[in-house]
């Protein structure tokens, strides 16, 4: 199995590509010994994707199954609580494995779920979205939310193994797709030139993606190795999430259909470039065939349900702020990012005025 793999993340393999699967009983057999397992998975991915898995689980280890409502308000502690007595219901003990197939908020409530079960479980990421393949199956970043607060309570635990193949992603729904797109355009922006070139004329398509997934997975992985609990470097992945996180943070707190953490990023992305070029940090050809593109393969900024108050009060909640000072992960050109820059709060609402 060893040379299977396209990645290491702190010591642990992520296996990419067709027939990924393939290699599960091989990893779940010896040296772990794991005695059970616990499959957890949302209303999509246990009618979709639970009895693709089980096909390839070893026949030797039992498992059971725990489904939660899919969507952003599956990431609560009430739901969590409730994973965690299936889990004693279960006798499961830091001999067992979790095994997280879903999207984003899957990954995200797996992770954090079985690191704080007996202080830490060995858990496993089989993402089943674009979203989960490309960033929140990655990097061992787990969490949920708090009164809206997007990712406010978490933990970094690595899984032991990530394992990405394209075939779950054959009945995901369109709208999903696109939810994830938005952070491979963000992966390219600040860290691949030659990958977001590809991007701008083709995008990202059910066509294209097995072929790029390497060099999107490429770009967090090389970041998370460099700096894997987010001391510095690694706060270049937050780039369009400040923004983007308080207007999906908004949008959770106001409309009856709330925005995707896709549509978000990628509004705030469009609207951190802004926010670069009117602190003279990156150039005006760059900002704008950034919008363009975005707004080609994305989405348009939609902030007119938001008031610029209200939005700036979510951001000063981000986590990269320090002493009452908000700094933000900004583009300086296609490929480069910089992190923990200091944007006065007066150019933050000029800007967002622009978008009115």
């Amino acid at each position: 199995m060893s040379n299977e793999f396209s990645f290491m993340q702190q010591g642990f393999p992520v296996f990419s590509g067709e027939n990924a699967l393939s290699l599960l009983e091989e990893l779940l057999n010896a040296p772990n010994d794991f005695s059970k397992m616990l499959v957890l998975c949302d209303d999509n991915t246990y009618e979709h994707c639970l009895p693709i898995l089980k096909r390839h689980l070893p026949s030797s280890i039992p498992f059971d199954f725990f489904k939660m409502k899919s969507g952003e308000s599956s990431k609560s502690l009430s739901v969590c609580e409730s994973i965690w007595q299936k889990m004693t219901a279960m006798m499961m003990s830091r001999n067992d494995l979790l095994i997280n197939l879903g999207g984003g908020v899957v990954c995200d409530v797996g992770g954090f779920v079985a690191a704080t079960y007996l202080r830490g479980i060995s858990f496993l990421n089989i993402p089943t979205s674009v979203m989960g393949m490309v960033d929140a199956g990655l990097g061992g970043k787990n969490g949920i939310d708090l009164n809206h607060h997007k990712n406010r309570i978490g933990s970094f635990a690595f899984p032991i193994a990530t394992v990405c193949d394209p075939v779950f992603l054959k009945t995901l729904p369109d709208a999903e797709w696109k939810n994830g797109c938005a952070e491979v355009f963000k992966h390219a922006l600040i860290g691949d030139a030659r990958l977001f070139e590809t991007l701008s004329v083709d995008g990202c398509t059910r066509a294209n993606f097995t072929s790029l997934l390497h060099s999107i997975q490429g770009v967090k992985l090389k970041v998370v190795e460099d700096d894997p609990f987010e001391d510095g470097f690694r706060k270049v992945l937050n780039f369009g999430h400040t923004v983007g996180h308080a207007i999906e943070s908004a949008s959770l707190k106001k409309d009856s259909l709330p925005l995707s953490h896709g549509e978000a990023v990628a509004m705030g992305m469009i609207i951190e470039n802004e926010i670069m070029f009117n602190i003279g940090g990156l150039d005006a050809s760059i900002k704008n065939n950034c919008r363009e593109v975005l707004e080609k393969h994305l989405t348009e900024v939609k902030i007119t349900s938001y008031t610029d108050v209200e939005l700036l009060e979510w951001i000063q909640y981000d986590k990269k702020n320090a002493n009452g000072i908000i700094r933000m992960s900004l583009i300086t050109s296609i490929g480069s990012c910089s992190w923990n820059v200091e944007v006065p709060q007066e150019i933050i609402r000029t800007t967002l005025q622009n978008f009115r």
